[in-house]
């Protein structure tokens, strides 16, 4: 059937008049007869049962009148267009057509050109209905999108600001929870499940396990919500869930099964929950992740597969912030660049926190990370380990040991390095040439440029740069693009051509091969992997 047919309903008390108006119709106009009826009531009932977008009745009817009959099918609901048909005596009926809505009023004898324009301008009408309700899906689609967009900015925001707690606690969620959330009195809590395990593993692989597996968590509380939304991040899944004080312990004792059901763990993988405090709005959502964030830390000095339930055992914000005594030890340590000097230091310092903190691995990451943020920042390294990417490293330690190992290794490799450019002198013309390709990485760099940055010939430059960093110019200033690049798909909607033009490339393809090249995979795969 067409889009715009029309389904018309004939009413009259005279079967001659109801073939006539069937042989008027034009063929031009899409219908069907959906009934034929010669009193009130029965059509009423196929009013009823029929839906017609049209009813064509008479005034004068047994039962029901034309003028009954409509009342009746309004009060029922109908969303039909009426024409009544009458003679001269009964015109008197009109303003009471007129009350209910009716479209058309035609007198008899029927024209066939005034009973044609009454239905196409029903079918016009239910064309524009129809373009309206298609305008309305497509808004609603996109508000539905949005939304969607929102909730997974609000849990990105939270999870990105958890290396520092002090700005998560301070910092509120962009959208009102209200607003893409809905809300109800109760709670918002946070549940974090944790993949453990002994080596790396492929980057696809780990998240398709992390989604697949938070997924049983997410059905498994999913009837005991208000409204939850999920986020999967590393080897992490984070769920915020919005629900009842009751329907909470029946969340804790759903996730405490799941958590010990062998059942469902993977062979290579340790799995791992934790849930944070119960809060009551936006304004404390920070605690909900940081508290969970606390909680799953815990996994390193509990029994491995166990749910940790965080019950405000301790300030959270408490003793995160480097003592100034403690500045000037790491001081005095890196003013030789000894390295021997620093790992003496940094092993005390491991030593003094695990006492200070009764070996709480929150708490032993927290502060050793901090400290690699000081070398750094005293070392003014250029290119220093960003705090997120050092998180990641220590997020996949099993021990607080390895949380050692791997700062100790980080501020090391900061130290060995500021030495070695103090020992080789290295020159300011590389530091000028990286700094150039920083700020420029976007723009249609030549060679011939970058160099004249340094005030060199391209030739001299490309030697220098070679000889003292161990890779060319056109290395460099790639690996500064396609770190760009990833940024840019982990944390913004843009396109791949939009994120390719952004970072200097104007052949899309191109772009994708340098990409696979340098991070393994295509572009594409890599925004499926963080989204």
């Amino acid at each position: 059937m067409e889009d715009n047919l029309l389904k018309i309903l004939i009413a009259d008390d005279e079967v001659s008049i109801i073939l006539l108006i069937k042989k008027l119709i034009s063929r031009d106009i899409a219908h069907q007869i959906v009934g034929e009826t010669t009193d009130g009531k029965s059509a009423l009932s196929m009013i009823e049962r029929e839906k017609p977008d049209i009813v064509i009745t008479d005034i004068r009817m047994p039962g029901l009148n034309g003028i009954e009959m409509i009342q009746a099918a309004r009060e029922l609901g109908s969303m039909a267009e009426f024409i009544i048909i009458s003679g001269y005596k009964d015109f008197r009926y009109a303003q009471s057509a007129i009350r209910y809505g009716v479209l058309a009023y035609l007198l008899k004898p029927i024209k066939a050109d005034e009973l044609n324009s009454a239905l196409e301008q029903v079918q016009r009408k239910q064309g524009e209905t129809e373009k309206l309700k298609t305008r309305i899906a497509d808004m609603e689609h996109t508000i539905a999108q949005n939304r969607i967009t929102k909730r997974k900015e609000i849990l990105a925001a939270c999870v990105k600001q958890l290396i520092s707690p002090h700005a998560l606690l301070n910092e509120q969620p962009r959208s009102s929870l209200e607003e893409v959330f809905h809300v109800r009195e109760g709670i918002f809590c946070v549940l974090i499940v944790k993949l453990d395990f002994d080596d790396r593993v492929e980057a696809d692989f780990l998240a398709e396990n992390v989604e697949a597996m938070g997924e049983k968590y997410y059905r498994a509380i999913k009837d005991d919500c208000f409204d939850l939304e999920a986020y999967c991040q590393e080897s992490r899944y984070y769920l915020l869930f919005h629900t009842g004080d009751a329907q909470f312990r029946d969340i804790i004792r759903k996730v405490d099964a799941l958590v010990k059901d062998k059942i469902s763990q993977y062979n290579m993988y340790q799995v791992s929950a934790a849930i944070g405090q119960r809060v009551s709005g936006k304004d404390q959502l920070g605690y909900a992740f940081l508290s969970a964030d606390y909680g799953i830390m815990q996994r390193l000095r509990e029994e491995s597969g166990t749910l940790i339930v965080y019950r405000g055992e301790r300030n959270l914000l408490e003793g995160l912030e480097l003592p100034e005594e403690l500045k000037r030890r790491i001081d005095r340590a890196l003013y030789e660049l000894d390295e021997q000097v620093f790992g003496e230091l940094f092993q005390k310092l491991y030593e003094d926190v695990k006492r200070w903190y009764r070996e709480d691995p929150y708490y032993i990451r927290h502060f050793l990370e901090a400290a690699v943020g000081y070398v750094g920042m005293r070392l003014q390294s250029e290119e220093p380990q960003s705090s997120s990417l050092l998180a990641q490293k220590t997020d996949f330690c099993c021990s607080a040991e390895d949380i050692y190992q791997v700062c100790l290794k980080e501020a090391s490799e900061q130290i060995l390095a500021a030495g070695q450019k103090k020992k080789d002198g290295i020159s300011r013309p590389i530091r000028s040439m990286k700094l150039y390709i920083r700020e420029h990485y976007g723009e249609n760099l030549s060679l011939e440029e970058i160099a004249g940055a340094a005030q060199l010939s391209y030739a001299y430059g490309s030697s220098i740069f070679k000889k003292e960093t161990g890779m060319t110019i056109t290395s460099y200033l790639t690996q500064v693009r396609m770190e760009e690049a990833q940024r840019l798909i982990r944390e913004t909607n843009l396109t791949i051509n939009e994120i390719a033009y952004k970072v200097g490339y104007t052949d899309t393809r191109y772009f994708s091969k340098l990409f696979i090249k340098a991070v393994g995979i295509k572009p594409v795969d890599y925004r499926k992997f963080y989204n």
